[in-house]
């Protein structure tokens, strides 16, 4: 059941965070044109429509010199995808940390993304990149994540 929409997520997830530079066409093309990514649920401001939401994608790469997605678990139906990971991300800086994720992918029935909705504790972000959590609230508010 959903090996199909697992295949797009497992798509996006490689595609975004295993190139030193992610390919944002190809990014992209495994969205439905009016998607929804919310990178920070409940706090952090939809990006609405493919546009916006590499957009936002390239935002964040921009802060990174190398970002590597561990899985730790997936679990789908024929509409959405469950993922748990873990983020290994080295800032420009040379500074390396990781961050724990779940997020829920809905997909359409072409097997492309419709929604994106992520889940991390912006405390402990924070913490490890040495700012407030109201200072992370409001990077991804402003789509500076």
């Amino acid at each position: 059941m959903g090996k199909p929409q697992e295949n797009t997520v497992s798509a996006v997830l490689t595609l975004f965070h295993s190139a030193k530079v992610p390919n944002m066409d190809q990014v992209g093309a495994l969205f439905a044109d009016g998607a929804v990514y919310q990178p920070l649920v409940p706090r952090g401001t939809p990006k609405n429509g493919r546009a916006a939401i590499v957009a936002e994608l390239s935002s964040q790469f921009s802060r990174y010199s190398s970002c590597r997605c561990e899985v730790l678990a997936m679990a789908s139906t024929d509409k959405h995808v469950f993922t748990e990971r873990r983020d290994h991300v080295t800032m420009r800086n040379g500074r390396t940390l990781f961050s724990s994720v779940n997020a829920v992918f809905e997909l359409d029935s072409e097997d492309r993304i419709v929604a994106w909705r992520e889940y991390w504790d912006a405390a402990d972000v924070a913490r490890l990149l040495d700012i407030t959590a109201d200072q992370i609230h409001q990077r991804m508010s402003e789509g500076q994540s």
